[in-house]
C-alpha cells in the first residue's frame, strides 16, 4: 500500500539536520509497504542537504491528510538513489519504521 507523507525534517548526523521553515514542508514522500521504499515525488530540500548514496538518514514526515494530529512517522532509512542525473529518483531504502504521537524528538 502506497502512503504519502508531508516531510518536516531530515537528519543526516546528531549535528546536521534539516527542518521545514515555517510552514514550508521539506518535500512530499510516498512510502510502498510492498517493497519497504521511501521515494519522493516532490521536494524543496534546501541546497545543503545533498544526499549520498549508502548514507543513512534519518527521515520525519506527516502523513497527508493528517497534519493537524501531533504524530509524526520517523523512517530510518538508507539512500539508494541519490536524485543526481535527468530524470532520476530520490529513493530511501526503509530500515525502521518508529511512529512518535507527539511530535519530532531529536535524540
Amino acid at each position: 500500500m502506497l502512503k504519502e507523507y508531508h516531510i518536516v525534517r531530515v537528519r543526516v548526523s546528531k549535528a546536521e539536520y534539516y527542518s521545514m521553515q515555517g510552514n514550508a514542508y521539506l518535500g512530499l514522500a510516498v512510502y510502498d509497504d510492498t517493497d519497504s521504499m521511501l521515494r519522493f515525488s516532490a521536494s524543496s530540500f534546501p541546497a545543503a542537504l545533498q544526499f549520498t548514496a549508502d548514507q543513512e538518514y534519518k527521515i520525519s514526515g506527516k502523513a497527508v491528510g493528517e497534519e493537524a494530529k501531533a504524530a509524526v512517522t520517523n523512517f530510518t532509512a538508507k539512500c539508494v538513489e541519490d536524485g543526481k542525473g535527468v530524470g532520476k529518483a530520490l529513493s530511501f531504502e526503509v530500515a525502521e519504521i518508529n511512529v512518535k504521537e507527539d511530535g519530532v524528538t531529536m535524540k
